[in-house]
């Protein structure tokens, strides 16, 4: 199939060209051309204004009487001039306006109780006067095992002129047994009540200074756990206290003080009661079925016939003043639940309503902080801390603001309205004990603290938390 095969050889010149090819080109751009249009408003208007001329009177002056008034007062005032002039008392003065002062707390003062006890004693609550001028602290033995017979006091320090408090107090009410709670009357700066550790409720009217003799409105069966004046529309204000007994007493104290009005969560009983010991007390036994152990309670800002309770076993419960469903068949026992919470697994330890929202927080031994909607059964938001809290307070001037204290010495400050916690302020004191209780001056940016070691704290807040 294939074969050798020679062929001839066949060759070609090569054509290569040396030399290139150049064409000359011109580029111009075209001529541009200007235009110029001159612009003018086609109208014009001239519009002038006028105000219409006013008689002037000339004021009508008595100068009789007004020479009456000059002589009457310039006496007092020249004295007062003279007294004051050549005065050293603003020569240290420095007012702080610097910007610190806006965003930084300072302690203010330190008081050290000087409260004689076998049995050392704690701050079981402080409350300022309506007018922010006085201060209350109260005290208790920090454990009881049965009964109470401590002798416990109620002290007053009132602020002075250049804003700090005495040492020492300027007036103290004795008690027969500790004293778990106070409140300060909403309108009467005089009047303050106190709940006590065997269930008496005391209020003291302090206008007469020579007597400091409480009236005794009404009497628990177990430890008064909280006392709250109830405002009335035209009326004196009504006394709510509640107890571990499981009733909460409505009092009326203008006059003649009597319990008006008697509250039981009959909704749940604690299968427990029938089986604990005899009322702390010591002086009653407790009742065969005395309901769930209140704790706390708070009323709603909305609507002031709605509150708030909390108890022993992890009850959150919403109740009504209107409500009318006597318990047994006694007029004045009325179950005022209309609504429950979710649970907590461990006891709620305190319950405040916001001042402002449709909201209440409430804090449990679980170390949870939950924030409620009145009108929803579960929490918006869960916060878990690190320690126990027992107490919440408001903070006046930032109303979405709330602090917490309890087991341990740290202050925590909180937004409600996201859960944030507010990093900017702390009340820090290394020789300070286990918070107590703590308020909120309502006229002044000062807030009061007490310690389980019976100490006094009085702090200055910023004006901005934010």
């Amino acid at each position: 199939m294939f074969t050798d095969r020679t062929l001839e050889t066949v060759s070609f010149n090569s054509q290569l060209s040396t030399t290139k090819s150049q064409l000359p080109a011109n580029v111009q751009t075209t001529e541009i051309v200007y235009s110029q249009n001159p612009v003018q408003t086609v109208e014009t208007r001239t519009v002038e204004t006028q105000t219409i001329a006013a008689d002037m009177k000339k004021p009508e002056v008595n100068y009789e009487r007004l020479a009456q008034f000059l002589n009457k007062v310039a006496p007092s005032i020249l004295e007062a001039l003279d007294e004051s002039y050549g005065t050293n008392a603003f020569e240290d003065y420095e007012p702080k306006t610097d910007e610190d002062s806006l965003t930084s707390t300072q302690l203010l003062q330190a008081i050290h109780s000087n409260v004689e006890s076998d049995s050392p004693m704690k701050v079981s609550d402080i409350n300022w006067s309506i007018g922010g001028g006085t201060l209350a602290v109260s005290y208790g033995v920090l454990y009881h095992q049965t009964w109470c017979d401590h002798l416990s006091k109620v002290e007053l320090y009132n602020q002075t002129k250049d804003d700090s408090f005495t040492d020492n107090p300027n007036k103290t009410l004795e008690t027969n047994a500790c004293v778990t709670t106070l409140a300060y009357h909403p309108t009467e700066p005089s009047i303050i009540a106190a709940g006590l550790f065997n269930g008496d409720v005391l209020v003291w009217n302090l206008k007469d200074d020579a007597s400091v003799t409480p009236t005794t409105v009404c009497t628990h069966e177990d430890s008064v756990s909280q006392v709250y004046w109830k405002a009335r529309v035209n009326d004196m204000p009504l006394l709510v206290s509640s107890s571990r007994d499981g009733y909460i007493f409505m009092s009326t104290t203008y006059i003649i003080t009597r319990v008006h009005i008697r509250f039981k969560i009959a909704k749940e009983h604690n299968p427990i009661e029938n089986s604990r010991p005899r009322s702390a007390g010591g002086t009653r036994e407790r009742a065969v079925e005395s309901g769930l152990c209140i704790t706390t309670f708070d009323f709603s800002s909305r609507d002031p016939s709605v509150f708030v309770v909390g108890t022993l076993c992890g009850g959150i419960y919403k109740c009504s003043l209107d409500r009318i469903v006597p318990i047994e068949g006694d007029e004045t026992l009325i179950d005022p639940v209309i609504d429950e919470y979710d649970r907590y697994e461990g006891s709620v330890t305190c319950i405040k309503c916001s001042p402002k929202r449709n909201l209440f927080v409430a804090a449990g031994t679980d170390k949870e902080l939950r924030i409620y909607d009145l009108e929803e059964h579960a929490c918006l938001r869960s916060i878990s801390t690190e320690n126990t809290i027992v107490g919440l307070t408001w903070i006046k001037e930032n109303q979405d603001v709330l602090a917490t204290y309890g087991v341990g010495s740290n202050i925590g400050l909180y937004n409600i309205t996201d859960g944030r916690f507010v990093k900017n302020i702390n009340f820090e004191n290394t020789d300070r004990g286990n918070t107590s209780c703590l308020r909120v001056n309502s006229k002044k940016n000062i807030v009061a603290l007490g310690d389980t070691k019976g100490n006094i704290e009085i702090w200055i807040i910023p004006r901005k938390l934010l």
